[in-house]
């Protein structure tokens, strides 16, 4: 506005031309009707477009108060709801718990009681395996005369004459007791196991006489178990940790016989 009114006063002053009036506009009555309207935007802002704007902006906070009335209604709704379903899990969670912990006591005791009865199964296996291995010693044992006899009677015949008794004895002990000495040279002992397996069950003698010259062999042993096999014939074999000296008759026919077909 204060451009147009410089403009207008450089016209009038100088009397120049006015650049206005080469547009068809009149200076004056543009500038009357100017004041005018900025008089009506004026009283217009004031009596009608800010009442309008501060109506509007009370029925936005009207507007934002319900909107919020509403959502906060919704969270307790659904606080309510969620309440509700988290009463309904923890009943549903605690049902499937004691239903869970019955079924895991019914299939512990079944477990426990299929447990107790294959203990005792395999325990009556053991024992049955154990009745039958000591029988099967005891009927060794009981055969072993016959079988010592049967074995001298065949060396006297082989060797021609007859062997005294000290002689028979010694010949006994070398074929189902006698430590391999030379096989076994060398070995350690260092704590292992010892097992000893022997054709025919030996007697307590023999077994002690194994001991001592197993020991003066490898060095002290702590633990010896004497186990029987008649398969292996004659002869020992000695188990030390996992070495084991094979000096069993059944072993030296197998190696006889492997020569004999080369």
């Amino acid at each position: 506005m204060l451009s147009f009114l410089a403009i207008a006063r450089v016209a009038a002053e100088g009397g120049g031309a006015n650049p206005f009036e080469g547009l068809g506009i009149n200076l004056v009555q543009f500038l009357a009707q100017l004041i005018n309207f900025l008089l009506i935007m004026y009283f217009l802002t004031g009596m009608v477009i800010r009442p309008v704007l501060r109506n509007l902006e009370a029925r936005r906070k009207r507007i934002e108060e319900s909107l919020e009335n509403a959502r906060l209604a919704d969270e307790r709704l659904a606080n309510v709801e969620k309440d509700y379903q988290a009463k309904l899990n923890e009943a549903s969670a605690e049902a499937q718990k004691i239903r869970a912990e019955a079924v895991n006591a019914a299939q512990q005791e079944a477990q426990r009681i299929r447990q107790e009865a294959q203990a005792e199964i395999e325990r009556m296996r053991q024992q049955a395996r154990i009745d039958a291995q000591a029988e099967r010693n005891q009927l060794l044992a009981d055969s072993r005369n016959q079988i010592v006899a049967l074995v001298m009677a065949a060396t006297n015949k082989l060797v021609g004459e007859s062997l005294d008794a000290n002689r028979q004895k010694a010949l006994i002990n070398d074929f189902f007791s006698k430590v391999p000495a030379a096989k076994i040279a060398g070995v350690s002992v260092n704590g292992a196991p010892v097992v000893v397996t022997s054709a025919l069950p030996l007697t307590a003698e023999e077994q002690s006489r194994v001991k001592s010259d197993l020991s003066k062999q490898i060095g002290a042993i702590e633990h010896i178990t004497f186990e029987v096999d008649p398969s292996i014939l004659g002869g020992l074999v000695v188990r030390v940790g996992d070495k084991v000296i094979d000096d069993s008759v059944s072993s030296k026919v197998n190696a006889m016989r492997q020569q004999l077909s080369a």
